[in-house]
């Protein structure tokens, strides 16, 4: 819908209706997919052209990046949910499946929208069970700032930050490097990691060391292993080894640097492994394409073995079969192409690269 946010607005006070605000860019990727493939389907145009004003909105013209200011838009897409005084009812963000943008047409008139919970909080609500639910919606519509200030709030109220729904919203707020949060973090990193997830618990503590340590070398690219391990060396502690070999492989992968990559990924999973499926994969592939040598490859093979353990699918039972096929077990890749084939064609997954396997000698 092509109109004014004032005439939407007015639109929507008139018909007593919620606008429902795709902000998007012209360069946004999962933008261009939402368009293409759900906000046509049908199911979607009846639940949104019943229940709200429709208008797609430009962050980068026209009104747009006031928009962008007045809602907290930094991310792409975001979806709003604006009444008609212009207070936001509810979000959400990014590339999201048909069932899940209709459960976000129902939270929209959930009793624990956005707009609810703002309510709730600026009217001194201050609750466990409802602090632990409004920090948590927070995080997850990309609301950092007013998170973090609740999640703050909240935990100062506990007196054990043990339990699993705390640490999960710990590892989304962790803080600043040195802060509270953050240092129970770390040294409570098993218990974390066991409550989160391994892989999870990673990537949220590299990234704010990440952030920490180009801010202070003023770089928006990788900083070297120097600059990062300084970082590691004022505040990581004992996790200090962890961290430094993390980051040295997920360096080399997004540089695209395959010989710094292979040495520096069997370092850090023969160390400390991974519980994340579609981790070992991920790296057990790479060594697939990338390698002849016999003792990468059998490190690979043992991710792969892993991987399928978590969680079989198609795409690491696949990664196995080829795997057993470059280290001369044609029996086991036959057998292993087999199930992959299954997994494929019970999820509706193209599998021809696979067969090739079965005509191999």
């Amino acid at each position: 819908m092509d109109k004014p946010f004032e005439a939407l607005l007015a639109q929507a006070k008139a018909e007593n209706k919620v606008i429902f605000i795709d902000a998007f860019t012209t360069w946004c990727g999962p933008c261009k997919v939402m368009s293409a493939k759900v906000f046509p389907r049908p199911e979607v145009g009846a639940v949104y052209n019943e229940r709200f004003i429709n208008a797609k909105i430009d962050m980068e013209k026209g009104e747009g990046p006031a928009l962008a200011t007045r809602y907290n838009v930094n991310a792409y897409p975001t979806y709003l949910f604006v009444d008609g005084n212009g207070d936001i009812v509810h979000k959400g963000l990014g590339q999201i499946p048909v069932p899940e943008f209709l459960k976000l047409a129902e939270a929209a008139f959930g009793d624990n929208n956005l707009g609810a919970l703002n309510k709730r909080y600026d009217a001194g609500e201050r609750s466990a069970e409802f602090m632990q639910t409004y920090a948590g919606i927070l995080t997850d519509v990309n609301e950092a700032e007013k998170a973090a200030t609740v999640a703050d709030e909240y935990l100062a109220s506990l007196d054990n930050w043990n339990d699993p729904a705390v640490l999960s919203l710990l590892i989304a707020n962790p803080g600043e490097l040195g802060g509270k949060r953050m240092k129970y973090l770390l040294d409570n990193s098993e218990t974390a990691m066991e409550s989160v997830g391994e892989s999870n618990f990673m990537m949220m503590v590299q990234q704010a060391f990440f952030s920490t340590t180009a801010k202070r070398v003023d770089t928006r690219s990788f900083p070297e292993i120097e600059d990062m391990t300084e970082t590691y060396d004022a505040f990581a502690g004992d996790f200090k080894d962890r961290l430094t070999k993390h980051y040295t492989m997920i360096k080399a992968e997004r540089m695209g640097d395959t010989d710094a990559y292979l040495p520096a990924a069997i370092a850090y999973f023969s160390a400390y492994g991974s519980d994340n499926a579609t981790e070992l994969n991920s790296a057990a592939w790479s060594v697939f394409e990338s390698s002849e040598d016999p003792a990468q490859l059998k490190e690979a093979l043992k991710w792969a073995k892993q991987s399928v353990a978590i969680e079989a699918q198609y795409p690491n039972m696949d990664t196995l079969a080829w795997l057993y096929q470059k280290t001369g077990d044609k029996k086991m890749a036959k057998e292993t192409a087999l199930k992959a084939i299954e997994l494929a064609k019970e999820s509706g997954q193209d599998y021809e690269d696979t067969a090739k396997i079965l005509e191999m000698e």
